[in-house]
């Protein structure tokens, strides 16, 4: 026997015992002699012991070699099959054979004390080189039967594909785990020549590299050969699996991350045409070793120590069950150590370039940024953790980084690391990830911890890490995989509010207290659903991003605004300044008080420069004040008639002062009128003072002139030019720009409609409305007011409008057209969802006609001219004519407090989809009702007594 191997701690081997009785003489004869090695290993490991009674004549022969002149014989296999196999029926098993063939030599040279494990991963990594060319030679040949290539059939080979295969992670340094997936990523080079159809490269090359994945890991006769992963590539969930060196490039330089940079660290060109391949690491370089590390980068790198969360006391060290990957004191604390420094040093010094971590670390010694002990100590113990893992998952072929839970099972670990003693490897592997500990915590001095302290949150590279899995759990996700993948997929910059850098750093510092929000939200699952949407339509993410990280109240009110209100959450992927107002300590003053949000605005406007400036200055300041006030109804600070009174004091401000701007623009051109007078009189909501978010401006233009012309250079006639003027308010108010629409203008309420002139004479308003006006244009007029006015023009309008209200009228005439009016809205404008209380049956429309209906026949006796629909409700209660006045009223204020709600918080409320559970919850709590449930049982019986009421009033008023 050439192959000399170490005994392991002795064990009973029935099965090894049974199995070698069986061979033949030679074969027992030969691996009898090694018995003291083979048999507690096959004994412990099933994997092992299937692959030795496949392979046992070759087993026999190896023993008899040298494991370098095995390993050198498998290799040499593979490549002749790469070379020569006519079809996938010929080269799968040879592969296939190759890989279990390799598995036993290296879990017994290593055991054995033939190959050191930095030897036996080696070995692995050197075969899976072998198979991806082999396979890649193998759809070379295939390509070119199928003409795809242009290169003549003798060139069909894997080194000049013009398609570089780089191995990342442990296959990048030669490290390969016992049973590791190989990380690959796969770029060609557009320019090579190699296809008969260049356009169709992408789609070309990515068939041939999934057919190689296939060839890799299906399990087939004879198992597998390596699971391969591609999600290492740029943006995988949105790439092809081959991409060319240009896109790849444009990647990386845009949008690629710190921890990838980690990654690309370690990659080599494995396979494929591997001179192609150089020449893009050259490329990427300047992007993986940086001259200059910026604080961002630096604080990217901090933050990636802190979510693994294993720093001082945090976790514990033990044995049973400890992960020697991902545990404290584990493997990735040793390599993270490693290439972080790289990270921040490789740029300036080359010498740090180096793959295999025991490389890295001398190279660290060398240029004096760690100490030789450090270097010594580390790589010692890195090495001995390897060789744990290996024999973890030499055992049975599994994927696994977990001790077991036994001591028993942890017993077999032990004697196959050599030590028969169970209590001393305990203390070996104790001390080891300690050492680990002592080192990894001085790597950085400690920053912001994680938000809750709850456990791992670690996102970077392509696996689940178990403990965050656990974290996400404990969080209340109840699938913490989607969890994982879907944070991970903001940090590939899959989105534009995440491509920059700076968002990235911002967003993974935010990362712990956002999952604690949205762990927090009820269903966690749901609302980060709804945080990834929101994301996926964010233009920008920095300024976000960084005000959330300071201020954790916003961070709850965007998950709430997420669920219960999407149409502030769309206000906020819009315009992402609106949440500025909410971190101001003069919040509430600015949402409660008149004189506070006008002279809010006033300051704001006062800062442009010219016409067009405060056309987006008051677009700008109209946004985030309404998101303002609707944030205070929303949470409760305002209440719905506040809100009504705040946004109609917002729009009748905005439209003051845009007015002014508009004539002061207007009079450079044209002049101005001499003699002439304006006013503006308001219509609806503004001019009762019960605007939404979502209100028009209902309002007319009336002036007071002689007839002329005006004063300018180019001169307008009396009526031409009040036209033209209510045209430009017009366009002020709602044309688009690039801060958006500040309003709709509704300006249907002018004399004769659409068809009538933009603005309007006041001697043609009282004419009108004297002689020509339907019933419901004065139902209009009854809470009419004049919102802007010349000198004591205002004072005419009111007394114009007095008169029109005080005319005489036939009360039974007058109600039935109220009556006719209602029926035809009823049938043209039916109600579109049971809590459209506009609309509906008994709902705010009809208090309104109630209200309106009395002002026109009953006006002396309310004596309220002009008043809120509320106080005329009231009034009527008071003077008898309407006994359940005060309950109208009280009914009143709950639908405005309804539809100011629904108005604020959804963006299509008339849609039975966004009447989510949330949303449910945030009106009945708005309402003061305990629950939904009960919020909708009154108001429909609120529905029937208003409409009683309006039936009662309708036949009591035709006789006044």
């Amino acid at each position: 026997m050439v192959i000399s191997l170490r005994s392991l701690p002795p064990i009973a081997h029935p099965r090894f015992d049974a199995w070698l009785a069986e061979l033949p003489a030679d074969q027992r004869g030969i691996i009898a002699n090694a018995a003291k090695t083979l048999g507690p290993l096959l004994e412990s490991a099933p994997y092992l012991l299937d692959l030795a009674q496949t392979n046992a004549d070759w087993l026999a022969g190896a023993l008899s070699d040298t494991a370098d002149g095995a390993f050198a014989d498998i290799t040499a296999a593979v490549e002749t099959a790469g070379r020569e196999a006519a079809d996938e029926a010929a080269l799968s098993p040879v592969l296939r054979i190759a890989k279990g063939r390799t598995a036993l030599l290296a879990a017994v040279a290593e055991t054995g004390g033939v190959w050191t494990t930095a030897q036996a991963t080696a070995a692995l990594s050197d075969l899976a080189d072998a198979a991806l060319d082999a396979a890649l030679d193998f759809l070379m040949r295939q390509a070119s039967t199928k003409g795809l290539l242009a290169i003549p059939p003798e060139q069909a080979t894997a080194a000049q594909s013009g398609l570089a295969i780089f191995a990342l992670g442990k296959h990048g340094g030669q490290e390969l785990n016992y049973s590791s997936d190989i990380d690959i990523v796969v770029f060609y080079d557009p320019d090579k020549g190699v296809l008969a159809n260049p356009a169709e490269a992408t789609k070309v090359y990515s068939r041939m590299i999934q057919k190689l994945v296939g060839l890799m890991e299906e399990r087939r006769e004879h198992g597998y050969v390596f699971r391969t992963d591609l999600r290492l590539r740029p943006d995988p969930g949105s790439t092809p699996v081959a991409i060319s060196f240009d896109a790849a490039l444009a990647y990386y330089e845009s949008r690629g991350q710190n921890w990838e940079r980690a990654a690309w660290i370690k990659a080599r060109a494995c396979a494929g045409d591997k001179q192609v391949g150089e020449a893009f690491l050259k490329e990427l370089a300047p992007y993986v070793w940086r001259k200059h590390l910026d604080f961002a980068t630096i604080a990217d790198i901090q933050a990636m120590k802190r979510q693994i969360n294993i720093a001082k006391n945090v976790g514990d060290i033990r044995v049973e069950a400890h992960n020697v990957k991902l545990g404290r004191g584990g493997i990735r604390e040793i390599e993270f150590f490693t290439q972080t420094q790289q990270l921040i040093a490789g740029g300036r010094d080359k010498a740090l370039r180096v793959k295999p971590t025991a490389h890295a670390l001398a190279a660290l010694a060398d240029a004096n940024w760690i100490t030789p002990k450090a270097s010594t100590e580390l790589t010692q113990t890195y090495w001995y953790l390897r060789a744990v893992e290996n024999r973890l998952q030499m055992l049975r072929d599994e994927q696994t980084h977990v001790m077991p839970a036994t001591a028993e099972e942890v017993a077999i670990i032990g004697r196959l690391m050599g030590e028969p003693d169970l209590i001393q490897f305990e203390n070996g592997y104790r001390a080891a990830l300690e050492r680990v500990v002592g080192y990894y915590s001085e790597l950085f001095t400690e920053g912001e911890t994680l938000g809750s302290g709850e456990g791992n949150l670690v996102f970077t590279g392509s696996d689940d890490d178990p403990g965050t899995l656990e974290t996400l759990a404990a969080m209340g996700f109840a699938d913490p995989h989607q969890a994982i993948e879907t944070v991970r997929k903001w940090h590939y910059g899959s989105y534009p509010a995440t491509r920059a850098s700076a968002a990235r750093a911002h967003l993974t510092e935010l990362l712990p207290a956002l999952l604690v929000t949205l762990g927090n939200a009820g269903n966690a699952d749901e609302a980060l659903a709804r945080f990834d949407n929101f994301l996926s339509r964010l233009p920008t993410g920095v300024q976000l991003f960084a005000l959330l990280r300071s201020h954790p109240h916003l961070r709850t009110l965007l998950v709430q605004l997420l669920a219960s209100a999407p149409r502030m959450a769309e206000a906020v992927i819009h315009r992402a300044h609106v949440m500025d107002g909410l971190i101001d300590p003069a919040f509430a003053n600015d949402v409660t008080h008149r004189d506070v949000l006008v002279a809010k605005v006033d300051a704001f406007l006062a800062e442009a420069r010219s016409y067009e400036e405060i056309i987006d200055r008051a677009r700008i300041i109209g946004q985030e004040q309404k998101f303002l006030i609707a944030a205070g109804l929303l949470s409760g600070t305002v209440s719905a008639s506040g809100a009504g009174e705040q946004f109609t004091a917002l729009a009748e401000t905005l439209l003051n002062r845009l007015f002014g701007s508009v004539r002061t623009e207007f009079e450079r051109r044209h002049g101005a009128m001499p003699g002439g007078r304006v006013a503006l009189l308001a219509f609806g909501k503004m001019a009762s003072r019960e605007m939404t978010v979502t209100s028009d401006l209902d309002f007319i233009l009336l002036y007071d002139a002689p007839d002329g012309e005006s004063t300018g250079d180019k001169p307008l006639s009396t009526n031409h030019y009040y036209t033209r003027l209510t045209q430009r308010l017009v366009s002020a108010i709602t044309a688009p720009t690039a801060e958006g629409v500040l309003y709709e203008a509704d300006m249907r309420l002018r004399p004769s409609g659409n068809a009538g002139p933009l603005a309007t004479a006041i001697a043609g308003f009282r004419a009108y409305h004297r002689d020509n006006a339907w019933t419901w244009e004065h139902l209009a007029l009854s809470r009419a007011r004049v919102v802007a006015a010349d000198g004591d023009f205002g004072s005419q309008v009111d007394a114009a409008v007095g008169q029109v209200m005080a005319q005489p009228r036939d009360a039974a005439t007058t109600i039935a057209d109220v009556v006719a009016m209602r029926a035809l809205m009823a049938k043209e404008r039916p109600a579109r969802h049971p809590f459209d209380l506009k609309l509906a049956k008994g709902g705010l429309v009809d208090l309104e006609f109630i209200a309106q209906s009395a002002q026109l026949v009953a006006g002396a006796t309310v004596a309220l001219p002009q008043a809120l629909t509320a106080q005329v409700l009231a009034r009527l209660g008071q003077t008898g004519l309407v006994p359940q006045g005060m309950r109208l009223a009280e009914i009143h204020e709950v639908y405005s407090t309804v539809l100011q709600v629904m108005s604020s918080a959804l963006v299509s409320p008339f849609k039975e989809e966004a009447w989510t559970a949330a949303f449910k919850e945030l009106l009945a709590g708005l309402t003061h009702y305990p629950d939904f449930g009960r919020l909708e049982l009154d108001l429909a019986a609120m529905r029937a007594e208003v409409q009683d009421a309006a039936d009662a009033w309708y036949e009591k008023a035709k006789g006044l």
